[in-house]
């Protein structure tokens, strides 16, 4: 995967639209949802790649995200990347019942399976940028969510927000248990994304 170092930060670049932000440059508005779906990417496969890594015991402990493990976190976080598809087609994000994290959760048992869920929600957002990014460039319709109707665009924009906090956290618990990540991408590095000061 091509990287650009900037002031000695190396990121992955997997569309030209995520080059053209990182450096400043002003990209065409058409291209924001191809790149905000492009960081997706990137942050939810280092975030099946760092699950692969660890026990089930680290997974299961839990964080200083309100108590919850790596396990709930994956449901809160990676889940509902993969809704995005769907929504893109019916124009609907249809969340279900809420606050079903622990319960989705409880279907995975071992990390071989956490971990294959996330790489899944990974390989299905894949595909879909890949047979979506000119439909991307062309529209930015209004779609009906839980909160209200927002653009795609910053539908995105608020999942990439959600998972990028969160992967941080990861990295963190990781860190705190002297562990270091497997995959090494830092969802910070991503061009226009402000996080807060706090990780918890």
């Amino acid at each position: 995967m091509p990287a650009v170092e900037v002031d000695g930060v190396s990121t992955p670049i997997l569309h030209m639209s995520q080059l053209a932000a990182l450096l400043g440059i002003p990209a065409p508005p058409a291209l924001e949802s191809t790149r905000l779906g492009y960081d997706l990417l990137l942050v939810v496969e280092s975030w099946a790649e760092n699950l692969r890594a660890l026990s089930w015991e680290l997974l299961m402990a839990p964080t200083s995200s309100r108590g919850r493990s790596l396990r709930n976190l994956t449901m809160n976080a990676v889940y509902p990347i993969s809704l995005l598809p769907e929504t893109w087609a019916s124009g609907n994000l249809d969340w279900g019942v809420v606050d079903l994290d622990e319960q989705r959760a409880e279907s995975y048992t071992t990390t071989l399976e956490l971990a294959d869920f996330a790489r899944g929600v990974h390989a299905t957002w894949a595909v879909f940028m890949l047979e979506s990014e000119e439909a991307l460039a062309l529209d930015d319709p209004v779609v009906r969510t839980p909160r209200g109707q927002l653009r795609y665009s910053e539908l995105l924009a608020s999942h990439r927000w959600h998972i990028a906090f969160h992967h941080r956290q990861m990295v963190e618990y990781l860190a705190a248990a002297g562990i270091d990540p497997a995959h090494a991408f830092r969802a910070e590095q991503l061009a226009g994304l402000t996080l807060p000061a706090t990780v918890f």
